[in-house]
């Protein structure tokens, strides 16, 4: 059976994580559910607007996935960390030992949920600070997998995020299949 990952939008998301990474993790085989904060129309940090699944509001509390993502950018970001429903459905896949991926400033919804302390995370520059990252390592390095969580810096490597994602869900052979036909 395919996994499952939800991916969380809220206003101002960064345009080319959420995009990007819904694609490849679809072609990867991941059945993927995207959901808006409240409308399920939402609107990127650089216009695109995306018509969303279903929203927080309508999905089911109960509905187990494995993984949830969380795109970055400003002020998405931060109006994810503000929204409690995120927080539970963070904790709980969490202790649930499931997969969360955040990307950019992302790892600052973690940071919220109190997700970070003893991880080795990394970030978008300045998205975090130390007080914020609760102690965990953080680096410089383009996409950390650490346990069951996966972080990225920023757009620009998200194709990269993508691709971790669906070898943790997946396996390497998918995303191996997966990078081939992206003419990297």
């Amino acid at each position: 059976m395919a996994s499952k990952a939800l991916v969380l939008l809220a206003p101002g998301f960064e345009d080319l994580e959420a995009i990007t990474t819904i694609d490849i993790l679809r072609r990867g085989g991941i059945q993927v559910e995207v959901a808006a904060l409240h409308e399920d129309e939402v609107t990127g940090s650089r216009g695109t607007t995306v018509v969303a699944d279903t929203n927080l509001t309508l999905l089911d509390e109960s509905r187990v996935f494995d993984a949830i993502v969380l795109p970055g950018g400003q002020p998405g970001a931060n109006n994810l960390a503000a929204d409690k429903r995120v927080l539970k459905r963070l904790q709980d896949q969490s202790v649930a030992g499931r997969w969360i991926g955040a990307i950019c400033a992302a790892p600052k919804v973690l940071a919220t949920a109190n997700l970070l302390k003893g991880r080795r995370i990394t970030h978008f520059p300045g998205a975090l600070d130390a007080n914020e990252a609760q102690g965990a390592e953080v680096t410089d390095e383009a996409v950390v997998v650490d346990g069951n969580l996966v972080t990225a810096r920023g757009p620009g490597v998200a194709m990269d995020f993508a691709l971790a994602l669906v070898e943790q869900l997946a396996g390497r052979e998918t995303r191996d299949a997966v990078e081939s036909k992206l003419a990297r």
